[in-house]
């Protein structure tokens, strides 16, 4: 049995479609809970639930994905490393070429793992971007990019 209003909101999401806060709160009252809408949008936010585009052309709450732990991102055996065509470096940029179709996959690895000097990444169909902060030294991306991706080093373009 739910007990607690975020609970609720959690459940609701989870199995209906609910496309406005207005639907949201009215659900909460059947349910018992009477709540304000901006106590429900602090809910929202603090549960990261948020809005996604659906098939029917509008939008609905959804619950966010779980996090997955780095070696959960790609399947065991999986060569990453082996889809990388080049790396370079320049300034607050990195540039890793992959075969075709592979930047999402390398992306979402590298996503996976933290370092300090990475702001994120930006990946398209065999390119992924990595966006580094000021003052880098390439050579710690490098390393750090080899604790996952074996042999990326050896790609490395100067």
């Amino acid at each position: 049995m739910m007990h607690n209003r975020t609970d609720i909101i959690q459940e609701l999401v989870r199995t209906k479609i609910i496309r406005s806060q207005e639907d949201l709160l009215a659900l909460l009252a059947q349910h018992g809970v009477q709540t304000t809408q901006a106590t429900l949008s602090r809910d929202l936010k603090k549960l990261q639930i948020s809005k996604r585009h659906d098939a029917s052309g509008g939008y609905h709450y959804v619950l966010p994905e779980p996090e997955r732990p780095a070696q959960d991102v790609l399947l065991p055996g999986s060569r990453a490393g082996e889809s990388i065509v080049s790396l370079a470096i320049s300034g607050q940029m990195g540039v890793i070429k992959t075969l075709p179709g592979c930047a999402g996959m390398v992306g979402a690895l590298v996503d996976a793992h933290t370092h300090p000097a990475l702001l994120g990444t930006i990946a398209g169909e065999d390119t992924l971007l990595l966006i580094l902060r000021e003052q880098t030294v390439p050579a710690a991306i490098v390393s750090f990019l080899e604790g996952f991706l074996p042999g990326i080093g050896k790609r490395l373009i100067k």
